[in-house]
């Protein structure tokens, strides 16, 4: 496990690295990233639709791929052009406006979604029963990929290469943390029925290296690499614990969906860490998170 999560996960390291680099030098937020991204979560959905399928929901696949991508390649397009990136601070009138018209979008988008849920489940109607489990499956598929994603795309948008990063870091350095901590040290089970290899002291251990991540992210490398000013560290603080915190929720609730349709595993693309949303699943539920800390200046 350890073997291949080296020699898959050091060069994905280098790649992202590589594209953050290109994109912050580029004119325009996530011309880099954003396809990147896109082929991320054009697996996601598929693992999602095949976790699903495996627990008796059947939505249709193209609906779900076009809700997932249409949300998100629309979000883009309206925080690019309404200048999200151009927000300093949500407490001016300027920025609650700029900030309103692009979640409008957002939210035009995720009701299309909803929409194309219905005209698909609508399409091959038949005869009753499991019709509307299956738009249910659907709408939460895209609900899940795609509003979630959604807030790294506007957090990536709004507060530069910096805010996406620091997502990513403390995001993945709680993750390592739990896993080796968890495995040296752990002895009681966390949530055994849901996850059990989980561990309070793996858990712990977590938060722990989350919060170093934050530090490590704002006070050495990004000042380091781009001069930007250290944080306050009661804003570390908060933010590696809160970021950490939606990182463990939102495994377990990858954890959650996996044990009910008995699957140890979301896929099998990443050899050594599982599936892609074996790796997204910390931040998409810590997206929202580390969003509203940037947006209200905490950190």
């Amino acid at each position: 496990m350890l073997y291949w999560r080296l020699l898959i996960g050091v060069p994905i390291i280098m790649i992202l690295v590589f594209l953050c680099f290109l994109d912050a030098q580029s004119q325009i937020p996530g011309l880099y990233l954003m396809p990147f991204f896109l082929v991320c979560v054009g697996f996601i959905c598929k693992e999602v639709l095949e976790l699903l399928n495996a627990g008796g929901l059947k939505p249709r696949r193209l609906t779900v791929y076009l809700g997932t991508f249409w949300s998100m390649i629309l979000c883009w397009f309206a925080c690019y052009h309404y200048s999200l990136g151009n927000i300093q601070n949500l407490s001016t009138e300027t920025g609650w406006k700029t900030a309103a018209l692009a979640c409008v979008y957002t939210l035009v988008a995720m009701a299309g979604g909803v929409l194309i849920a219905f005209i698909g489940e609508m399409a091959r109607f038949k005869s009753p029963g499991g019709n509307i489990i299956n738009l249910a499956g659907a709408v939460f598929a895209f609900t899940y990929i795609g509003m979630l994603g959604c807030f790294m795309i506007m957090l990536r948008i709004a507060y530069g290469i910096e805010a996406i990063l620091s997502l990513i870091i403390v995001t993945k350095f709680g993750d390592s943390g739990a896993y080796a901590v968890g495995r040296l040290l752990g002895r009681h089970k966390m949530v055994p029925g849901l996850s059990p290899g989980k561990t309070v002291e793996g858990a712990i251990g977590g938060l722990t290296f989350a919060i170093f991540g934050s530090w490590f992210s704002m006070n050495v490398f990004f000042p380091f690499c781009v001069g930007q000013e250290p944080r306050t560290l009661a804003g570390v603080l908060i933010f590696g614990l809160l970021v950490g915190l939606a990182g463990v929720l939102g495994d377990l609730a990858e954890s959650l969906i996996k044990r009910d349709v008995n699957r140890k595993d979301s896929g099998h693309f990443v050899p050594g860490f599982g599936g892609f949303l074996d790796i997204f699943d910390s931040l998409l539920m810590a997206a929202p998170v580390a969003f509203g800390l940037w947006a209200f200046h905490i950190i």
